[in-house]
């Protein structure tokens, strides 16, 4: 196998890893509470309350972890981060 074809087998090895989508929380696997769904996309998402939103103050609320299933655009919220699982 040439060098360039086996640096191009590592490096698609590479974004595989990278490109994990799918969790676990307090050692389960994450699943789409909709459709049962394992992968997902994740961001921030923040959790503003009326008080600090009354008083302009939303940028010191909590912030939760939303994951958005990739099957069916179900969206879950955790206020702590699940951690990614390499397949």
């Amino acid at each position: 196998m040439s060098f360039f074809k086996t640096l191009k087998r590592g490096f698609k090895g590479a974004a595989k890893a990278v490109s994990a989508d799918s969790y676990v929380i307090n050692g389960m696997a994450v699943n789409c509470v909709h459709c049962g769904g394992k992968h997902f996309d994740e961001g921030q998402a923040q959790m503003n309350t009326a008080g600090l939103t009354f008083l302009n103050l939303d940028w010191a609320n909590k912030s939760a972890t939303v994951m958005v299933c990739k099957t069916c655009t179900h969206v879950m919220w955790f206020a702590r981060s699940p951690e990614k699982v390499l397949d």
